[in-house]
């Protein structure tokens, strides 16, 4: 899956299609992306593309909010052994 300077997705599985995308978009992206000098992007996208890494994108998430929740233990603001009743 990839993404272009607008935030539109072009994804290769039918399931995860972008909007509007075609099943041409992917093929034309690919070969885009094998020789972006001679070949122009798919038509409606904007170069760059950026390729999705799920793995290290929740990765970074979780090292900003464990450094968040790390900072409030800190400050005495919340204390992870008590209990709260709603």
């Amino acid at each position: 899956m990839y993404f272009d300077a607008m935030g539109r997705r072009i994804s290769a599985s039918h399931n995860a299609f972008g909007y509007n995308q075609t099943k041409q978009d992917y093929v034309d992206l690919l070969a885009y992306l094998e020789n972006p000098e001679t070949t122009p992007p798919p038509t409606g996208y904007t170069a760059p593309f950026y390729k999705v890494d799920r793995e290290s994108e929740m990765r970074a998430a979780h090292a900003h909010f464990q450094a968040r929740l790390d900072k409030e233990i800190a400050a005495g603001r919340w204390n992870p052994t008590v209990s709260r009743e709603f």
